[in-house]
């Protein structure tokens, strides 16, 4: 409701500053929702004035009265009771009992379907989500991904757009060459079916280890030659033979294949039991092996040598080059800033001397080698989304330390001529552990296993204690749900873009603002629901008997709508986490200082006003991944 009330006060705005004869560009955004006991502000308010008076030359209150004086005598939105003029701001104040009823009926009206948006020509969006490497367990960083995309394109969905969520698997490059070559030198079959990925993982840091030592000694010094050429050797032999079982797995060498399918197909099913269990799913699961394997690569290394856009180096790699001032536009969609030119960068060569040192970043798509890159795949994918999937949006939900490989990327893409889709990296602060950053590599992680289970017992012992009316068997379920509701909650409302210490302690507590804060307000409006015969209709309760405590309940559940509108321009789902924080806080107020089922004058009213809630409560957890609970 509020959301149609700050459309049409946009809309009246704009005409008014017209027939002022401004010529001034108004954007929704010169209309701003107020808190709701604010009255010198009231609950909308612009302060357009300035601008305008800044172009024009006047008054800002001089102006600010003129486009009031307009306003009024265009007529008001229904629900909007006056406008005022105070220091040069132009202030709207509700009508409180329309916007009441008007809130009421649109909520019971829409239902489920309240915030929703329909739209003729929705974008489509193909984003990576998740995207974790095979052969290794799901850590918290991974986890942090998960929820937080499955969130966010909940809310995308929600408010229109056609969204096809890729789990981009991690599948493919010279990693896997690396793993290949330790299993097939160390291996276990027995250890391998037991448990694939922890039987992987260890021998993955197993080569790891065994390279850095070898690298140490070799810069250390051997004493003798005899020694020093050993080493050498012995490093050559790991290194140059992971790098052969990639080159083999890339031409499809049957047995490289087979066993890397092998490592591939164990993970995935490991992966779907935690994705089940957190209740996320996807539309596909592409890899970047998908790529590689389907000549997509090749197609995009071909178009850019074709297309003079990439250039070879000396040592037969291939690369587009990336000057300093292509950066400036970011890569944005409609930006004709990247020079797709390689003249400045064959001078820059033959100035410097050597790619390293020459006057621009060199991004690689193909290596000395031979092999790919990622982005040789990130940029096959875009090619596939744009041909197979149509997509308006390529979105990438990837931690803040690629940051810069993104720009580059997006860069790269719109010298390749990807000009007509919108690339967009959804980035997200990184997570460390109290004893330093997380290295799978150096076996440093919490594994998403481990939060999950410390959240469920958490929440399985304050379910047994002080559960009512649970019985012995619906506790685990119960708790189940709790302990999601701990840790979805905790990591949507974060600072996105924050580097996080991670503490599992402090992930899984029940305690203060948590999801199951929001949880528990959402049982209680149900109990209060369930103790009522009925909900009357609300075209037959009277708005005139709600108090103010009320109306600042209604007045939070009509913002719903342009939460989730701000979530879709942000591409974050944090101010819907904190929105459901504030009504939970706004609803137990609602219940301590009114009476509902037995109150003298508005009984009635405040059931309604209470279903309401309850209904904002499921729609917003339900978009967060979050169950409701009718017991607690």
């Amino acid at each position: 409701m509020l959301g149609a009330i700050k459309r049409e006060l946009f809309e009246g705005i704009r005409a008014a500053v017209a027939d002022a004869g401004y010529g001034h560009d108004v954007d929704p955004s010169a209309v701003e929702l107020e808190a709701f006991d604010d009255e010198e502000k009231g609950e909308f308010s612009s302060a357009i004035s300035f601008a305008i008076a800044a172009d024009a030359g006047k008054n800002p209150m001089a102006v600010a009265d003129e486009l009031a004086a307009s306003h009024r005598e265009r007529g008001l939105p229904s629900g909007v009771a006056s406008v005022t003029v105070v220091n040069g701001h132009i202030n709207y104040h509700l009508d409180v009992e329309r916007m009441a009823r008007r809130t009421l009926s649109t909520i019971d009206a829409e239902g489920s379907a309240y915030g929703a948006r329909e739209r003729e020509d929705p974008d489509r969006i193909v984003a990576d989500v998740s995207s974790p490497n095979i052969a290794k367990p799901l850590h918290v960083g991974h986890l942090r991904n998960t929820i937080l995309s499955d969130a966010l394109m909940n809310v995308l969905e929600e408010r229109g757009h056609d969204v096809t969520r890729d789990n981009h698997l991690g599948d493919w490059g010279t990693q896997f060459g690396n793993l290949l070559h330790e299993y097939v030198e160390f291996g276990d079959a027995e250890a391998f079916e037991a448990d694939p990925i922890a039987h992987l993982l260890e021998l993955y840091q197993q080569f790891e280890r065994r390279d850095g030592l070898l690298e140490d000694v070799a810069e250390f010094g051997a004493l003798t030659d005899g020694f020093e050429t050993a080493v050498a050797e012995e490093r050559a032999y790991h290194v140059d033979d992971g790098k052969e079982w990639f080159a083999r797995l890339e031409r499809g060498d049957e047995a490289a294949v087979e066993r890397w399918e092998q490592f591939r197909e164990s993970s995935i099913e490991r992966f779907e039991a935690i994705y089940a269990e957190l209740g996320v799913e996807f539309d596909c699961w592409l890899g970047e092996s998908f790529y590689a394997r389907e000549g997509w690569n090749d197609r995009v290394v071909d178009r850019a040598l074709e297309d003079d856009v990439a250039m070879r180096g000396p040592d037969g790699s291939a690369f587009i080059p990336i000057y300093p001032d292509d950066y400036d536009d970011g890569g944005a969609p409609d930006s004709d800033g990247v020079d797709p030119s390689l003249d400045r960068a064959r001078e820059a060569l033959d100035e410097a001397g050597s790619v390293e040192d020459a006057a621009f970043d060199a991004f690689y798509i193909v290596k000395s080698d031979g092999s790919t890159v990622y982005g040789t795949r990130d940029l096959a994918t875009i090619e596939y989304r744009v041909s197979e999937f149509d997509a308006d949006q390529s979105v990438y939900v990837v931690a803040s330390e690629q940051n810069r490989y993104f720009q580059q990327l997006f860069v790269a893409a719109r010298k390749m001529g990807y000009s007509d889709i919108h690339l967009e990296h959804i980035d997200y602060g990184m997570i460390s552990l109290p004893e330093g950053s997380m290295s799978t590599r150096g076996g440093q992680i919490v594994t998403v296993r481990e939060v999950l289970d410390a959240a469920r017992e958490r929440a399985r012992d304050i379910v047994a204690e002080k559960g009512r009316n649970v019985e012995g068997d619906e506790v685990d379920a119960i708790a189940r749900k709790i302990a999601l509701a701990t840790v979805k909650y905790g990591m949507v409302a974060s600072n996105r873009g924050k580097d996080v210490t991670f503490d599992i302690d402090e992930a899984v507590s029940l305690e203060g603002d948590t999801g199951p804060y929001v949880q528990y307000a959402t049982t209680r409006a149900y109990s209060i629901l369930d103790s009522a015969p009925a909900v009357p209709a609300v075209d037959g309760i009277d708005p005139a008997a709600f108090n103010d405590t009320d109306y600042n309940l209604l007045y939070h559940l009509g913002r719903y709508p342009l939460v989730l509108e701000r979530c879709e321009e942000r591409y974050d789902a944090a101010p819907l986490a904190r929105y459901l924080l504030d009504l939970a806080h706004v609803f137990n107020s609602f219940y301590h200082k009114n009476r509902v089922l037995d109150a003298e004058s508005a009984a009635e009213e405040r059931l309604v006003l209470t279903d309401a809630t309850a209904q904002v409560f499921e729609n917003g957890l339900g978009l967060l991944g979050i169950d409701t609970l009718a017991e607690m």
